[in-house]
């Protein structure tokens, strides 16, 4: 399947090229393909990247939202959200905005892990 199958979101961008490492090191031998969706980048690589199929997005919530809305992130066989530093991820200014992205995303059924 070459539909995300995971969505890891982060509070910086940072902190989601880091988890984006990790997640292509333990999944090298699987083949498992990440792409890293996060803000001052060109949202048309994003575009591109996400059409070759991706099983892992690793995201900041605003460039997420933005993908979903676009049409780009495809959320329909997302089973996994996994929200990193859920603390920060939930303080005011960024709980407003994964809020907005659940209403798009979290429609679905999903396992929610917080660290």
């Amino acid at each position: 399947m070459n539909e995300p199958q995971a969505l890891i979101l982060a509070p910086t961008r940072e902190l989601a090229v880091q988890i984006q490492k990790v997640v292509l090191a333990i999944g090298n031998f699987m083949k498992v393909k990440c792409h890293v969706c996060i803000g001052g980048r060109n949202g048309r690589r994003d575009v591109k990247e996400l059409s070759k199929g991706i099983h892992v997005v690793v995201g900041t919530s605003g460039r997420v939202h933005e993908m979903v809305k676009k049409g780009a992130l495809k959320h329909d066989k997302i089973k996994i959200l996994c929200v990193d530093e859920a603390d920060d991820m939930l303080s005011a200014r960024s709980k407003a905005e994964i809020t907005k992205g659940r209403s798009s995303i979290l429609h679905i059924r999903t396992e929610t892990l917080r660290f």
